[in-house]
C-alpha cells in the first residue's frame, strides 16, 4: 500500500479530507495540520510556508503521493520543488499560486488583486471578522458564512491575520517555486473548480506551461472548496493518477 499525505487550505484542517480519504483505500492516507490550525503549534513568526513545508517534509521518509488543497498545495508545490525524490505524484486542488497566474495572465491577475484588496484591508485595520466574511464569501462553500454559529466565526476571524502573512509567498513567490518547477518530475494533476475565483484558470494554465508532466480537470459545478463539496470525485481522480 503506497504512502500518501494531505495538506489542506487557510482556515481548515485535516478534517476536510475526510470525504477524500474515505474513498481511497488503496492508499495509506495522513493528513497534516498547517501551522496555527487543528491541532498543529502556532506559526513561529518566521516565513509561514517554510514552516508548513518544514512540517511536511519532516512527514516524509520515503517516495509518497502529496495531494495539496489551496495554500497547501503551495506547500506541495514547495515539497516538490525542493525534494522531488520522495515524490510518487503531486496532486494540486484548487492551488492559490497566483504568482503563476501573474505569470501568464497578469491582467487576470490585476483583477483578482482588486477583488482581493478588500480583505487585505479589512486585516491591516484589524477588522478580523469582517475580513474572514469577505474571504470565505470568495473562497468558503457557497452560503457557509451565513450558516455558521458565532463560535466558529470567531475562531475562523481568529486566523485571518494568517491569510496576511502568508500573502508574500503566494504573490511574490518567496520561497522561489516558479524557477524550479521543471525540476518537478513525477506525475502532476491540477483539480480546479469551475466556479472558483475567476483568477484559478490564469494560475492552472501557468503551471501546466511550467511543468513537464502535467494534467488538469475542471470541476464544472464546484467552487474553491472541493475537497469538501466534491470528495469521491476528487477521490477518483487521485485514484487514477495513483494506480
Amino acid at each position: 500500500m503506497s504512502d500518501a499525505l494531505f495538506l489542506h487550505g487557510m482556515l481548515a484542517d485535516g478534517r476536510v479530507w475526510r470525504s477524500v480519504t474515505a474513498h481511497l483505500p488503496e492508499l495509506k492516507c495522513r493528513t497534516m495540520d498547517l501551522p496555527g490550525h487543528g491541532g498543529a503549534v502556532a506559526w513561529n513568526g518566521g516565513d509561514y510556508q517554510s514552516q508548513a513545508f518544514e512540517m511536511a517534509q519532516s512527514l516524509c521518509d520515503a517516495p509518497l503521493h502529496l495531494v495539496g488543497h489551496s495554500f497547501g498545495a503551495s506547500v506541495a508545490l514547495r515539497l516538490a520543488v525542493e525534494r522531488p525524490d520522495l515524490m510518487r505524484s503531486l496532486t494540486l486542488v484548487d492551488p492559490v499560486f497566483f504568482y503563476a497566474a501573474k505569470q501568464a495572465d497578469p491582467a487576470l491577475f490585476d483583477q483578482y488583486a482588486q477583488r482581493a484588496g478588500p480583505v487585505m484591508q479589512a486585516i491591516e485595520k484589524k477588522d478580523q471578522l469582517h475580513a474572514a466574511e469577505l474571504f470565505l464569501d470568495d473562497w468558503g462553500v457557497e452560503g457557509g458564512w451565513a450558516m455558521m454559529p458565532p463560535p466558529a466565526r470567531a475562531a475562523i476571524a481568529d486566523r485571518m491575520p494568517l491569510i496576511g502573512v502568508t500573502a508574500a509567498s503566494l504573490i511574490e513567490d518567496t520561497g522561489r517555486i516558479w524557477p524550479r518547477l521543471r525540476d518537478v518530475t513525477c506525475p502532476v494533476l491540477i483539480v480546479s473548480g469551475g466556479k472558483s475565483e475567476p483568477v484559478m484558470p490564469g494560475i492552472v494554465q501557468g503551471l501546466e506551461a511550467q511543468i513537464e508532466n502535467c494534467t488538469s480537470v475542471v470541476f464544472e459545478d464546484a467552487g474553491h472548496m472541493i475537497p469538501v463539496t466534491h470528495g469521491p470525485q476528487l477521490a477518483a481522480q487521485i485514484t487514477a493518477l495513483t494506480t
